[in-house]
């Protein structure tokens, strides 16, 4: 117990936890309150996603409408943007803003935007790393088996790299969601702010999830440099 609960790596721990309670809560609050503010020009997700694809002259991704809260996504496998049910058929300025943002990954793989080409080319071993990697690391350590700790830290660090070349493929859809949805009229300069409001709050979670990996892979190099 003292292993994993040691002054210094008690407090890597800690930090790790509140910054990504403390995203999904800013997320969370953000939604909420711009999930009650319809916008101005009454369209909903769905109906942006298509406005925007249309204008764009990408004709060749649909949208459609998926279950739970948030989970909205771009497939590029498929070509489909995939709105959660409260953003879909809603007109907030949260679904809008969200719905804009999605579709910015539709266009950034329309346009071979580079950062998204090379996510997408780690994405594989980086969900063998999610799915393998902790466990890996874990048992490496309660079983002082340096070279199976040492391939959960290699493990990690796909984890790290995938969320690191996340960040810019974010950023830059949110950049131009924010910009189509005012040159396309869909928002006005004053909505724009509310919009940013949103896309900044949702942006922060991959910061956040960035930095926890960060300091739980420190945690356990600590942890395993002490005993060693």
């Amino acid at each position: 117990m003292p292993l994993f609960f040691g002054g210094y790596d008690f407090i890597l721990y800690l930090l790790a936890v509140v910054l990504m309670f403390g995203a999904q809560m800013k997320v969370q609050s953000a939604y909420s309150r711009y999930s009650r503010m319809p916008a101005n020009t009454r369209y909903t997700g769905r109906d942006v996603a298509q406005l925007i694809l249309s204008r764009q002259g990408i004709h060749d991704v649909s949208v459609e409408a998926v279950a739970g809260q948030l989970s909205d996504h771009y497939d590029p496998r498929t070509k489909k943007v995939r709105l959660s049910e409260g953003i879909y058929g809603s007109n907030s300025i949260a679904a809008i803003s969200v719905a804009a943002h999605e579709v910015g990954h539709a266009i950034q793989h329309h346009q071979g935007y580079g950062f998204l080409a090379l996510r997408n080319m780690i994405l594989p071993a980086a969900v063998v790393a999610g799915n393998l990697g902790w466990i890996v690391l874990i048992f490496g350590f309660l079983l002082n088996i340096q070279s199976l700790f040492l391939a959960g830290i290699f493990m990690l660090g796909i984890i790290v790299l995938f969320q690191l070349i996340t960040l810019p493929v974010e950023f830059d859809a949110s950049k131009r969601a924010l910009v189509l949805l005012v040159d396309e009229g869909i928002i006005s300069l004053d909505e724009r702010t509310y919009a940013r409001s949103m896309l900044s709050a949702a942006a922060l979670t991959y910061v956040a999830a960035l930095a926890s990996t960060l300091l739980q892979m420190l945690r356990f190099i600590t942890m395993s440099r002490r005993r060693n």
